[in-house]
């Protein structure tokens, strides 16, 4: 275990605002930045992936589908605006799901994923190349991409400017970088009742809008979207509804145990949560509500 700064400010904090399962969640002093300190080691960390030990197992990964591919078309959707095909990497690419609906959009996928199961679920089933290798520019044999995707991906990561200069080498000239996050590190500690977890010590950073305009600036990208939806209502008709109403987990389409295709049931609390993120969420944009932001950056 390694006691750590902040990676924008190099500034130390002894100030905890989060703590879960034995880890210190601390924020900077400076910019605000929250992040596990002290963490454990990138080894141990990429073994929580190898080994499944992570909190999302690899057989709930692939048992998503129906809602992955769901959420998939959706962000095609903003994605498409910025480039409409070419070669596609996505980084922590689970089961494939996203990669199968951009390969039915005209893109040519490629995977990166620590998770054996969930390479060969990748490879054998939806017959999309996957390395399981950490980022690097040698994956591939070197290849330049035309866009790269990641999905609740930057929290994970250990040294995320680093990670995101190589993002930057990886690209074509003028390539996009699109990824979702969420926004912790600026949500009101008010809020945290509605978390149910932080995924500690899955998630290593919680950020805000403002330092992810920093990553990519550091990293030599230019922000060109930034689209905010709340995930409060979402929060809200859990709390009150309970597993009536909405899903139980982030996960949902087909029961992880069973491998059984998604009820109509399960169907309908996919859709109850989709519509309270994507469609009702986009109208709320209070900047201290937890949120998921959606973003697009070109190579600069």
């Amino acid at each position: 275990m390694e006691e750590i700064p902040c990676i924008f400010c190099d500034i130390y904090s002894d100030h905890v605002v989060i703590e879960e399962n034995g880890y210190k969640g601390k924020r900077c002093p400076e910019c605000g930045l929250i992040y596990i300190s002290p963490r454990p080691s990138q080894e141990e960390i990429i073994n929580l992936y190898g080994h499944n030990s992570a909190h999302i197992t690899a057989e709930e990964h692939i048992s998503d589908e129906y809602r992955k591919r769901l959420y998939a078309k959706h962000h095609l959707q903003k994605l498409t605006r910025l480039v409409q095909s070419g070669s596609l990497l996505e980084i922590g690419a689970g089961a494939g799901f996203f990669l199968d609906e951009a390969k039915n959009a005209g893109f040519d996928p490629f995977g990166l994923e620590y998770n054996p199961q969930q390479v060969a679920f990748m490879k054998n089933n939806l017959g999309i190349p996957c390395e399981e290798k950490p980022l690097s520019t040698r994956v591939f044999g070197g290849k330049k991409f035309d866009a790269i995707y990641h999905c609740d991906v930057i929290s994970h990561l250990f040294g995320p400017i680093h990670d995101f200069q190589v993002m930057n080498r990886m690209l074509n000239k003028d390539g996009i970088l699109f990824f979702e996050t969420g926004n912790f590190a600026e949500v009101d500690p008010n809020y945290y009742q509605y978390i149910q977890t932080f995924m500690y010590p899955d998630h290593l950073f919680f950020f805000g809008l403002h330092h992810l305009k920093m990553l990519l600036n550091r990293s030599g990208f230019n922000l060109v979207i930034a689209k905010r939806y709340s995930i409060l209502p979402q929060f809200w008709l859990k709390k009150k509804f309970g597993n009536k109403l909405v899903e139980n987990d982030p996960l949902a389409g087909r029961n992880a145990s069973t491998n059984h295709p998604a009820s109509f049931s399960d169907k309908i609390k996919v859709w109850v949560n989709y519509f309270t993120r994507y469609r009702l969420g986009s109208f709320i944009t209070a900047k201290k509500h937890p949120q998921t932001i959606l973003i697009g950056a070109k190579k600069k």
